[in-house]
């Protein structure tokens, strides 16, 4: 029995109409699609998920990674949801701890196939290494290492982390070195070992920049 509710596989309506249906141009769907992905906070929200180790990203690693408020990223994961981009996945197993999360966000298989015609997917690498360096509260990692539910199988497979050949390293280590020197890096928070004399403010945003 599966331990995740919300599956893509179940969302009703059309996904071939998300965008407009047959009465519409090819090429006015491009536009409609490329529009509507980057708007500025639903291009953070794709970026969050699209670089986290686990692919599902709760509310709060939302808030904590992309510069706006909890609202703002409610609506636009709403807006998300709508456009069968991404679905809200519940975690309904039993290895969870009493105040561990259970709801998490993250792609549709319909998202994926969107993603990838797009070419979001071959920045995962970078997304991934750059988040995977970030300083993180206690709050946060508990909610990176909670346990979550089963992706489906092609949304799984599309964020795996291919082999990296020569290009790719060699991006994940300028991206990583413009992070340290304060550049443009990807996340805005501090790296993976902050400067002990520097405090952050209780609540402060951790948005990180534009990659593509």
């Amino acid at each position: 029995m599966s331990d995740s509710v919300g599956s893509p596989r179940n969302l009703g309506g059309d996904e071939s109409d998300s965008f407009g249906g047959d009465d519409v141009l090819p090429i006015e769907k491009q536009r409609r699609v490329h529009q509507f992905l980057t708007q500025e906070t639903r291009y953070h929200i794709v970026q969050a998920v699209l670089g986290h180790p686990g692919s599902l990203v709760t509310l709060d690693e939302f808030e904590y990674l992309v510069p706006k408020n909890r609202s703002t990223i409610r609506e636009h994961l709403d807006r998300l949801a709508e456009k069968q981009v991404m679905v809200k996945y519940k975690y309904r197993g039993d290895e969870a701890e009493r105040n561990d999360p259970r709801e998490f966000w993250g792609f549709t298989s319909y998202g994926i196939t969107l993603l990838d015609e797009y070419s979001y997917l071959r920045y995962v690498p970078v997304l991934r290494a750059l988040q995977e360096n970030l300083y993180t509260t206690e709050k946060i990692e508990r909610h990176r290492n909670a346990s979550r539910p089963d992706l489906p199988d092609d949304v799984r497979a599309a964020l795996k982390i291919p082999e990296i050949d020569d290009e790719t390293e060699a991006s994940i280590d300028d991206a990583l070195a413009a992070r340290e020197r304060g550049g443009d890096g990807l996340f805005d928070a501090p790296p993976i070992e902050p400067d002990d004399d520097v405090e952050t403010e209780s609540g402060a945003d951790r948005p990180f920049d534009e990659l593509f």
